[in-house]
């Protein structure tokens, strides 16, 4: 053991905070070659999602108070928020060595000459590549009374109707040189026995060659917290 300044502290302990210090960090990637990159960057993290997007799980629309905003989507307060709870655990001293809290963010921005997106007045439906490979696609909505799926698709969306034509029926349309964001978050932390959460995040965003935003999609997400 040792002795500091009176205190005596088994070397266990100090194992054990060692190990938990090297589980609590976080990890920010920013990538991409793109013109206006930092802006690009800060237009998407403050995009006011609450004000603008349309929300719909797999049994209905919308959030039902306050609370179920605190991790829908990615934003720059969201991260702030999570970096500042990290950088206050790295001053503790851990006594058990499961300790962690750990965030991994990465922004990938890419110049796009075309994109499909499928879509409607009410959902967007899903989004491919050039080459017709997936970029992201929607889940229909469950109605548990009827015991069928409805004509909704369940996520979180956005549609500029400047900039994308009015459809009621479900619509695919090319979207030609675009810039397209795709965001992923990773927070992982855990409290001895007391406490633990995983939560996994990702959205997409697109602008046009003048930065205004095409449309923003991006999953409802059930997080393991408690």
């Amino acid at each position: 053991m040792i002795i500091i300044a009176g205190v005596i502290i088994p070397i266990q302990l100090i194992n054990n905070n060692s190990f938990a210090l090297s589980g609590t960090y976080y990890e920010i990637n920013y990538k991409g070659m793109v013109y206006n990159f930092e802006a690009i960057i800060a237009k998407s993290e403050l995009f006011e999602y609450k004000k603008y997007c349309k929300y719909r799980h797999s049994w209905g629309e919308g959030l039902l108070n306050s609370s179920d905003w605190d991790y829908t989507n990615i934003d720059r307060e969201l991260i702030e928020s999570l970096k500042y709870k990290i950088d206050r655990e790295k001053k503790k001293f851990h006594i058990f060595p499961g300790d962690r809290h750990n965030l991994i963010y990465s922004v990938d921005v890419s110049n796009e000459s075309l994109i499909y997106l499928t879509y409607n007045y009410d959902n967007i439906i899903k989004a491919e590549y050039s080459n017709q490979t997936e970029i992201f696609a929607a889940n229909r909505c469950w109605d548990y009374n009827s015991n069928q799926y409805t004509s909704d698709w369940e996520g979180n969306w956005y549609l500029n109707l400047t900039q994308l034509p009015l459809r009621y029926n479900s619509y695919t349309i090319a979207i030609n040189n675009s810039i397209l964001v795709r965001m992923n978050l990773e927070y992982h932390y855990c409290c001895g026995f007391a406490c633990y959460g995983d939560i996994i995040m990702e959205q997409f965003l697109c602008f046009n060659s003048k930065l205004e935003t095409v449309f923003v999609y991006f999953p409802f997400r059930v997080y393991a917290i408690t």
